[in-house]
């Protein structure tokens, strides 16, 4: 039984070990700080124990790609289309991130509902297969947008007023149509299929809850 235990908790503090030393980084293209508190909150879950070393960047700073076993890519939408910063960074790197686990997550005003996250994340994976077929994305998401009018000119307040029709969301005024719990669970589900023992994953979890 002693030896057992000893066993288990060997197993434990290896896995936190690896985990610790397992680096993960997260990259975001924010227009407005919207994917930026994203991508925030999806570094606090990734940063609690268990946890990787995790460090989060602006997709425009100097990053080696190398030095990380997986990367979480966060964007936002123009035109239907990923910003171009983060369309320019998957086609530099694409040859790179080949050995790596890559998820995205979308930001989208259009993904304010069930069916219309499901829409918006169905329509980019078509669109990144068909630029990127190199590219094999452990997960895709994508989480609802914010909208600050007081941040917008008259000109941008206009184009949205369009978007707002188009995504059927009933309002001409500021909007947040992020669902934070939904954001926490796909953070949380990273973090397991990111760890090398899903049940030594859940172990690990109760331990640190009993010590």
């Amino acid at each position: 039984m002693f030896v057992n235990i000893f066993s288990k908790n060997y197993n434990i503090i290896f896995d936190l070990r690896v985990m610790q030393n397992r680096k993960i980084l997260i990259i975001y293209n924010s227009g407005y700080g919207t994917t930026r508190e994203i991508a925030e909150r999806i570094y606090n879950i990734l940063s609690v124990e268990p946890r990787f070393n995790i460090h989060l960047k602006k997709i425009n700073d100097d990053i080696e790609i190398n030095n990380y076993d997986g990367i979480i890519i966060g964007s936002s939408v123009r035109a239907d289309q990923l910003l171009a910063n983060t369309r320019d960074f998957l086609s530099l790197y694409k040859e790179k991130m080949l050995s790596k686990k890559i998820a995205l997550f979308i930001v989208s005003l259009k993904a304010n509902s069930s069916s219309g996250q499901k829409e918006v994340r169905e329509k980019f994976i078509n669109k990144l297969s068909s630029q990127f077929p190199s590219l094999k994305f452990m997960s895709i998401t994508a989480f609802g947008g914010k909208i600050d009018m007081k941040k917008l000119n008259p000109v941008m307040q206009n184009l949205i007023k369009h978007v707002f029709v188009d995504a059927n969301i009933q309002s001409f005024g500021s909007v947040d149509s992020r669902d934070w719990d939904k954001i926490s669970k796909w953070a949380f589900e990273l973090k397991k299929n990111w760890c090398i023992n899903k049940v030594i994953f859940l172990i690990i979890q109760i331990f640190l809850l009993a010590f």
